[in-house]
């Protein structure tokens, strides 16, 4: 009886151990089946895996900045065909519609552009809408595209709000509602990253619209109207307002021999601006009570004649100077060798050690701008240094930084 006991017991142990051995068998079969059709997904049929479209698609992005739009398309390739994750798809095709628009292919650009922004879950999806937007817009498309601005602008955070808002201040500017765009780019400034591309984007748009704004005979918030009095001329007019004469003859149209009437109403913008230099990018930055007015290039001090950091303020301007070359004589205004070109602005050292020879001027040679070449003045384009001459008055302060500090975002 007990030998039987002790038989039958065995006999079921070895049953147990069958079936578990069983279900061991068909885990490993399922895992091996599992793993074998991720093996082929990813490399029999010509994919990736994840982390390496990752790679390529950095790499594709590299070949696409460096003008090698055949190479940046191979490495695309194999990720549009076999990847479909959201961290990694929009971004391989916004890539390759700026290839393609690169390559005048409109069409099928905006055939990637909305199959990317579909990606609702991908983390830069309100930049990609905005992107598919502007080529809407250059498509002529504007209410569509306006319908995705507006979507951008009011459901994504602050830093890809930005895009959208660029795009309504775009919309605005054709409609030529001026002080509308400068409400939205002035905002998308505050709200893009500092020096992003959009943060640039949004900053030579508000440039262009302030300058626009304050030239123009339209009034604004923040401008004024003169009434011309007996014995006024346009020179103590200036005086009398802290304006220049630039700004006045610019915004009412008038030449500075123009006669001016009695009782004549003039528009003017007060404005108390700022400069910063930023040695180490070559930009000039603008400044007014508001923040940030405009940017401009310049070109700077080369190597053993840097640009000197420090404190200054806008001396006496001149127009068409004389250049009194070190080491020899007078050049005159307009002489091809003169190298202050059409405008100086002296820099009046505004604390002790500064060098007292620098000036903010003009260029004979353009190509220089954006570079240190010069031997320590601040340089601009012929267009840039006559606005901003028209722009700023004597006692203006300037500030050579080698780095500027963001402005905190509004």
């Amino acid at each position: 009886m007990t030998r039987k006991y002790y038989f039958m017991t065995r006999h079921r142990d070895y049953g147990l151990l069958k079936i578990i051995a069983a279900i061991v068998a068909v885990l490993l079969v399922g895992f091996g089946i599992v793993q074998g059709a991720l093996w082929l997904g990813a490399n029999a049929f010509g994919g990736v895996d994840l982390a390496t479209a990752l790679e390529d698609l950095e790499r594709a992005q590299a070949r696409h900045d460096a003008g090698d739009l055949q190479g940046a398309r191979e490495l695309l390739r194999p990720i549009l065909a076999r990847v479909n994750d959201p961290t990694v798809t929009p971004d391989a095709l916004m890539l390759q519609a700026e290839i393609e628009i690169a390559a005048g292919n409109q069409k099928a650009a905006l055939q990637l552009l909305e199959r990317a922004a579909a990606f609702d879950e991908s983390p830069r999806h309100p930049f990609i809408a905005a992107r598919y937007a502007r080529l809407l817009e250059e498509l002529g498309r504007h209410d569509e595209a306006m319908e995705i601005h507006v979507a951008v602008r009011d459901t994504a955070p602050p830093e890809y709000r930005a895009a959208g808002l660029v795009g309504l201040g775009r919309q605005a500017e054709r409609e030529n509602d001026l002080l509308r765009a400068r409400d939205l780019y002035q905002q998308a400034v505050a709200d893009a990253a500092w020096n992003s591309p959009i943060w640039e984007e949004a900053l030579d748009a508000l440039g262009r619209v302030n300058v626009a704004l304050i030239f123009s005979p339209m009034e604004t918030p923040e401008s004024k109207t003169y009434t011309v009095e007996r014995g006024d001329n346009l020179t103590n007019i200036g005086i009398k307002l802290n304006t220049t004469l630039g700004l006045l003859t610019r915004a009412n149209g008038i030449e500075m021999e123009t006669p001016l009437r009695l009782g004549q109403r003039l528009k003017y913008t007060p404005k108390d601006f700022r400069i910063v230099i930023e040695r180490s990018t070559c930009r000039l930055f603008l400044l007014d009570k508001d923040g940030l007015f405009k940017r401009y290039r310049v070109g700077l001090g080369k190597p053993g004649h840097e640009t000197a950091l420090g404190r200054y303020v806008i001396g006496n301007k001149q127009k068409d100077p004389t250049w009194f070359k070190p080491g020899a004589g007078p050049i005159p205004p307009g002489d091809p060798e003169n190298e202050l070109g059409t405008r100086w602005m002296p820099l009046v050292p505004a604390e002790e050690g500064l060098p007292s020879d620098l000036g903010i001027h003009g260029t004979i040679a353009p190509e220089t701008i954006g570079g240190y070449m010069s031997r320590g003045c601040p340089r601009m384009l012929k267009e840039d240094v006559e606005e901003l001459y028209d722009l700023v008055v004597r006692s203006t302060p300037v500030e050579i930084v080698e780095v500027m500090d963001p402005l905190p975002r509004g």
